[in-house]
């Protein structure tokens, strides 16, 4: 489940090249002026003569510059300057940038039927930046040492076992570093530019996986000789893309300088405008927010402005039209259990969906610029999210609707409310969670009771996971969330609602779903050929989750952005991290 970005326990078009010509000294493409989330749908700011130095921020550095080990989904833009991957996600705003393009790759791969063998050309115009070709072998033993336990990858078990066998639940293939002489027989290179990847099942997503950050290829020289130093790849990671990163541990700064061995003509994914990138961290996150108010720094990075820059900068209006607030992965909702009575009853959930103060609850995360309210239980990050759809309507205010929720419990036969339990973890705003859900059910009658858990890890095992405690602690509601692998909808609803899946510890599938027609529909979803077709039956599948009332949305939550007006072509690529497409974003030095 994605209580981290890339935990364990889940799973895990081609963009059109721009002219080399519009880096040679011309005058870059204009973009739209900026206002108010203008950088969700389209690049902002108007182009100038490209160069100049971007300076970035953050209050924080990455938790790992080697690919393999990266677990803040932020870092996806960091790595995205020095990294190419196999196929990578395109470089456009909006849904276009959860479409998945040739990126290392010389076009599209070819595949079998059954979809369990991928065949990728790799292009001949792709160097390192000491002059050496990526190769095949640099892109499988990159592959290869995501299984290696010392690097702590994120990459799931599920994924991992698409390419090795795993008798006891976990990949029997031990990485490069333990087993430096045992191959990797589902990965198959016949030559320097050929790869083909064997899998264990049908997996019509095998791209977009390798798309993700993890599955950037590294040098493969280069992660020897480090080893060998005693050093890590983390350290002094090789660049294939656009910039060389030399880091200053010491003063924990970075520099970003342009790779010579990079060419436009080879990369249709980045298009670089500026001449160089410089990366300081600053002691904290207001810190960091002043130097990009006072135009010290041009990006900061990390998740966005921190509470107090983000309302006074909200507050004022010149500045609020440089701010892009996008709606993040993860969906934060109630599960509704039908397994604990009155619940049985779909009337009495419908109840409890109508009655909830979704304002309020907004309020606890944080509010509007913290949290949007949702209304539908798919991720805004996943092909398929309506924001139209809104089947259990909370009123004007998003207060409730409470007319319509003692309706529904006159329908369910406890026209007066009933009692039920609702489990949470008393950690952060946990507890205020509860309290606001007790507060709004109130209103009609139901009561809610407390069941507190002391963490994440009991409550997700034995606790929420276990539904055979759901049962006899009878817990009707349940406070969670949960976001999307690699921006895909099959990673999404699969675990939430496949009841194939329903495990009796770690259970995802909360609600114990087992629908014939659901279950074919994820079928139907996991072949899935074409971005259009997994929009369509991602909405198929809300339509019926949804019509079941047993999760119940009610926020996403959102970062603040702020782009300085000196910046152009910058826009939040959704797929990584609802970031700025750091690679892309162009300067005005003299800009006012």
């Amino acid at each position: 489940m994605k209580l981290n970005p890339w935990a364990k326990v889940g799973t895990l078009a081609v963009v059109v090249m721009a002219s080399v010509a519009l880096l040679g000294g011309s005058i870059i493409v204009r973009n739209s002026p900026g206002n108010f989330n203008a950088g969700l749908t389209r690049p902002v700011g108007d182009g100038d003569t490209p160069g100049g130095l971007l300076r970035l921020g953050s209050s924080l550095p990455c938790d790992s510059l080697d690919p393999a080990k990266t677990f803040d989904s932020w870092c996806a833009v960091v790595h995205r300057t020095f990294t190419r991957n196999v196929m990578s996600f395109a470089g456009k705003p909006g849904d276009q940038g959860l479409v998945v393009a040739p990126d290392l790759a010389a076009g599209l791969p070819v595949t079998n039927a059954e979809k369990t063998s991928w065949t990728f050309t790799l292009r001949s115009d792709v160097f390192w930046s000491d002059g050496t070709a990526v190769t095949a072998a640099d892109v499988k033993y990159s592959v290869q040492r995501l299984y290696d336990d010392s690097l702590q990858s994120p990459v799931s078990l599920d994924a991992l076992c698409l390419l090795s066998t795993c008798n006891s639940g976990k990949p029997d293939y031990l990485g490069p570093y333990v087993t430096p002489n045992e191959d990797l027989p589902s990965i198959v290179t016949p030559d320097d530019r050929t790869i083909t990847f064997n899998l264990s099942r049908t997996f019509y997503e095998f791209p977009r996986l390798l798309a993700t950050p993890q599955f950037a290829p590294i040098q493969k020289s280069r992660d020897i000789s480090l080893i060998q130093a005693g050093s890590t790849y983390a350290s002094n990671p090789a660049s294939n893309g656009p910039f060389v990163l030399t880091i200053d541990q010491a003063e924990l700064q970075y520099s970003f300088t342009k790779n010579q061995m990079w060419t436009q003509a080879s990369d249709g994914i980045r298009i670089p405008k500026v001449d160089a990138m410089s990366w300081k961290v600053f002691p904290n996150a207001d810190s960091t927010d002043q130097a990009l108010l006072a135009g010290e720094i041009d990006v900061k990075l990390n998740y966005g402005l921190a509470q107090t820059a983000r309302d006074a900068t909200l507050a004022e209006r010149s500045k609020r039209a440089l701010i892009d607030n996008p709606e993040m992965s993860f969906v934060n909702f109630l599960v509704v259990s039908p397994t604990v009575a009155p619940l049985d009853r779909a009337p009495c959930r419908d109840a409890i969906f109508y009655a909830l103060d979704k304002a309020d609850l907004q309020n606890v995360r944080g509010g509007s610029a913290s949290a949007a309210i949702a209304h539908s239980l798919s991720s805004p990050t996943i092909l398929g999210y309506e924001s139209s759809y809104n089947p259990y309507p909370s009123g004007s205010d998003e207060s409730g609707n409470i007319r319509r929720a003692k309706q529904s419990l006159a329908q369910c036969g406890y026209p007066d409310g009933f009692q039920v339990n609702m489990a949470y973890v008393e950690i952060g705003i946990g507890r205020d969670i509860f309290l606001s859900v007790q507060k709004s059910l109130a209103r009609i009658g139901i009561v809610v009771d407390p069941i507190e858990y002391a963490n994440f890890a009991e409550y997700f095992t034995t606790g929420l996971g276990s539904p055979e405690n759901m049962s006899t602690q009878e817990i009707g509601l349940a406070s969670t969330g949960w976001g999307p692998d690699f921006s895909s909808s099959y990673s999404f609803w699969s675990p939430l609602a496949d009841g194939r899946k329903i495990k009796p510890s770690s259970n995802l599938n909360f609600a114990e779903l087992n629908l014939d027609e659901l279950n074919l529909l994820l079928d139907s979803l996991e072949v899935a050929e074409t971005p259009a077709e997994t929009a369509r039956i991602s909405r198929e599948i809300e339509l019926l989750v949804m019509s079941e009332s047993v999760y119940l949305p009610y926020a996403v939550d959102r970062i603040v952005l702020y782009r300085p007006k000196a910046l152009t072509d910058v826009y939040v690529q959704i797929a990584l991290g609802n970031q700025y497409d750091l690679v892309n974003i162009g300067k005005q030095e003299n800009s006012q």
